[in-house]
């Protein structure tokens, strides 16, 4: 399967992903895959089974931290976190849509 990404929302949840990869500095196999996938807009097989692995793994991961997060700062109001708590909600958000797509492409 080799597919071509037309949504520009699903382009831009990509691309913001490959930027954080960019910005932490790592260069792991997820980090390459974000950067080809950003860069071409394409998903073949492989780049679709890693992507979806990253995707689940780490949308797990934030919430985690977001219910650890919300429970802190209920306790806590007086503590300024509330623009970081946004901040992993938006990719929480975005990992849900992109995994959404996904698998409605799915092969």
């Amino acid at each position: 399967m080799e597919h071509k990404i037309e949504d520009e929302k699903i382009k831009k949840i990509i691309h913001n992903i490959a930027e954080d990869f960019r910005y932490s500095g790592e260069y792991e196999k997820y980090a390459q895959l974000f950067y080809a996938v950003d860069a071409t807009a394409t998903i073949n097989d492989k780049a679709y089974k890693d992507m979806m692995e990253y995707v689940t793994t780490s949308l797990e991961e934030l919430r985690k931290d977001l219910a650890w997060r919300r429970e802190f700062l209920g306790e806590n109001p007086q503590i300024q976190e509330r623009q970081l708590t946004k901040t992993m909600e938006t990719i929480e958000r975005e990992y849900l849509d992109l995994i959404a797509y996904l698998e409605k492409i799915a092969p």
